[in-house]
């Protein structure tokens, strides 16, 4: 696992940067539709599973997600809340760890 940036902010309306590098390493295309899970009070961006259909959202052509408001609204998000973004290659994955939490690394 591999921590990308310790400060990250998500905009106003939950959107999230993927970064193009590590986009193309684990395989996400724009257009591809994603699943957002919420695990142990962060937030995982992973590629949908066919069986699920709750949390998904569609990588914009700019490489951005929308984190659901739902997910926001459970773990008291704002446009201002930090996090620390890390991309794990073998879960084929990446991962937000709000700042305010006391982990340093996300749990599996």
């Amino acid at each position: 696992m591999y921590c990308l940036e310790n400060y990250k902010t998500i905009g106003k309306h939950g959107m999230i940067n993927l970064p193009k590098k590590w986009r193309l390493k684990l395989g996400f295309n724009y257009g591809e539709l994603v699943e957002i899970r919420l695990h142990n009070r962060e937030i995982w961006i992973c590629h949908t599973q066919e069986e699920n259909t709750e949390n998904q959202r569609y990588i914009s052509t700019k490489g951005t997600v929308n984190i659901p408001s739902e997910i926001r609204k459970l773990l008291e998000i704002g446009a201002d809340t930090r996090f620390r973004f890390y991309v794990t290659p073998e879960e084929n994955a990446f991962v937000l760890v709000p700042i305010h939490q006391t982990s340093e690394a996300p749990v599996r």
